[in-house]
């Protein structure tokens, strides 16, 4: 437990170019394969 006086810590770090761009293309093309699933399901 945290000490009435005690600050709690915070873990930061500098975000990195591209990340963000690889993580929607990979939900996009995740999101049209489960699609392409249910259709072919039906």
């Amino acid at each position: 437990m945290n000490l009435p006086n005690e600050e709690k810590m915070e873990l930061t770090h500098e975000p990195v170019s591209g990340y963000r761009t690889a993580f929607f293309i990979a939900i996009t093309i995740g999101v049209f394969y489960l699609g392409l699933i249910l259709l072919k399901t039906l």
